[in-house]
């Protein structure tokens, strides 16, 4: 009887247990439900934020590497080239020391008291094996395994231990694509002394191109461009070399350059109208072009004064190309768009400030008929004008010289009101003009020291002849160096680079330079004509003494004492 009552409490206690236990966990579910449900709503919250919300833009700081890491970082790239100094080839190795250098005596004893004392010491129960390093290769710098063909940007600092002093960018055989051109396009403008980029097989294409050469006009001291390696469908490389253009030196070898991508660089070389005025070297060697597109780079240099050095080798160059550029050196006829030009440009500048060139008529009379004058009445016109202009220029300095006296008189016996700052500005001014040796400031620059800087002449104010009923001016001898050996150049193109390089001879013999020296050098070697052919000789021959490095042979004793006994 005991037993029941207390296993009757024990079930009721039981029951309310369980009872309480699908409360609470009713209540728990409730709880876990409200807090899923606030989750999630923060979550949906937070996502829209992040939706809506743009990251801030980025603004470069003019360290490359740091302004380039970051913005491989936002644009997601998964594996980011790194930003590495430019190997350079080791130094020479240091000279010996001196004091190492014994004699022989001394090198023999020794080694007769090493040998000694190595018999004394025991031997070890272990050998160790010595293994002698080698030294550091001092013609080739050495890489970790593979570490030579990963992607990498190459830099040259002007200052170590400055960030942001780079001035070269070199990239080897990796492609750059739009999401590097985009990343470009912010760190170069960025880095203020950038001078030079070189992009090697990158795998440009039509559109990156042009980027890349929106990106380099925004470059203020990008001087040297270099796109060796990079075959373009649309050949637009004439993009860089516009009339606007900073670029000094530009290469674009084996980019596979057709007669179209030569034409279009030839039209942005010059025109009638525009010419490029900053590009000094031109490298197109192992390309495509035929007589067709070196042709139109011949044309390109007919107003261009500019360009010093082109090179044209390893390209599928014949002799009417040659032709060309032999008639561009000498001197070529006007069409009809280039003297509308000239008449514009001569009325604008006027008759009294055109420059000519001192030619001599007795070069010129075999080429042109005696019964036709040598001047067209425009240039008679020109000649009158120039008279009476020289006139009015000599009545005014002497007008200049008599003012000139009353004003050093003036400034020899000053008034007495004259304050003095007008003295001090009177006798700073003779100073300047005096340049004497004694009391000249370190800031203050006489007439005498300041340099001249030649002033680039447009070819169509060129003193012009009429021959046949065509105007003829002088060709361009602003090219000092030309390139085109391993071509197909035969012996008429050969003559015609003769012809034209005794042009320019006779006139730099008559004292003409205001068109510059004329061609220093001139390869033509490896065409399609022996190299002992006459004509090849007598170019190498004219050729020599041009060479501003040419050293002519010292004479022997032999040859002095030949000489005086037939002077004598």
């Amino acid at each position: 009887m005991s037993d029941r009552p207390e296993s009757r409490l024990s079930g009721k206690e039981l029951f309310k247990s369980a009872a309480k236990k699908v409360k609470m966990g009713k209540k728990l579910e409730r709880v876990m439900k409200g807090d899923r449900s606030a989750t999630s709503a923060t979550s949906h919250d937070t996502s829209d934020v992040d939706g809506t919300k743009s990251p801030e833009p980025y603004s470069c700081t003019g360290d490359f590497e740091a302004d380039y890491t970051e913005l491989c970082n936002r644009a997601g790239l998964m594996e980011i080239p790194k930003v590495v100094p430019r190997p350079h080839r080791p130094g020479p190795p240091p000279p010996p020391d001196p004091k190492c250098a014994t004699p022989m005596s001394q090198r023999e004893s020794c080694k007769s008291a090493r040998s000694t004392r190595m018999e004394k010491v025991e031997e070890p129960t272990s050998p160790v094996p010595s293994e002698q390093e080698e030294p550091p290769p001092t013609t080739y710098t050495t890489s970790d395994k593979f570490d030579y063909f990963r992607p990498k940007v190459q830099v040259e600092l002007e200052k170590p231990e400055d960030k942001k002093s780079m001035t070269e960018v070199y990239i080897r055989g990796w492609k750059v694509d739009q999401k590097y051109i985009d990343i470009f396009k912010q760190c170069f403008p960025a880095a203020d002394k950038l001078h030079t980029i070189d992009f090697w097989n990158v795998g440009l294409t039509d559109n990156t191109l042009a980027q890349f050469a929106a990106v380099a006009s925004q470059c203020l001291n990008l001087r040297t461009v270099k796109l060796d390696g990079n075959p373009v469908p649309g050949e637009g490389f004439h993009q860089l070399i516009g009339e606007d253009s900073m670029i000094v030196s530009m290469s674009l070898r084996s980019c596979k350059i057709t007669d179209k991508g030569a034409e279009l660089i030839g039209k942005a070389l010059s025109t009638a109208k525009t010419r490029n005025q900053s590009l000094c070297a031109l490298n197109l060697n192992s390309n495509l072009i035929t007589d067709a597109g070196a042709c139109h780079i011949a044309n390109g240099l007919r107003m261009n004064r500019t360009l010093l050095v082109l090179s044209i080798a390893n390209n599928a160059i014949g002799d009417d190309a040659a032709k060309k550029f032999g008639e561009v050196l000498s001197r070529f006829s006007l069409t009809h768009e280039e003297v509308v030009e000239r008449r514009k440009v001569l009325s604008e500048k006027g008759a009294p400030d055109i420059r000519r060139s001192p030619i001599s008529r007795r070069a010129e009379s075999r080429d042109r008929p005696g019964s036709q004058s040598s001047r067209s009445q425009l240039d008679k016109s020109m000649a009158k004008s120039g008279r009476a202009s020289s006139k009015a220029k000599k009545d005014k300095k002497e007008d200049d010289k008599k003012g000139k006296g009353k004003d050093d008189k003036w400034k020899k016996e000053p008034q007495r009101g004259a304050s003095k700052e007008t003295l001090g500005k009177a006798t700073k001014g003779k100073g300047r003009q005096s340049g004497g040796k004694k009391g000249q400031g370190a800031g203050s620059i006489t007439e005498a020291e300041t340099p001249d800087i030649p002033e680039i002449i447009n070819p169509l104010l060129e003193e012009a002849e009429r021959v046949d009923g065509e105007l003829l001016i002088p060709g361009n001898r602003a090219l000092i160096n030309l390139n085109i050996s391993r071509n197909r150049i035969g012996e008429a193109g050969l003559k015609a680079l003769l012809k034209g390089i005794q042009y320019q001879i006779t006139l730099t013999t008559l004292g003409s330079r205001s068109g510059g020296t004329g061609l220093m050098r001139l390869s033509v070697q490896k065409n399609n004509f022996s190299p002992s052919h006459e004509l090849y000789l007598k170019v190498q021959e004219l050729m020599m003494t041009r060479d501003p490095l040419y050293k002519p042979p010292s004479k022997t004793p032999d040859d002095e004492s030949t000489s005086q006994a037939t002077g004598s």
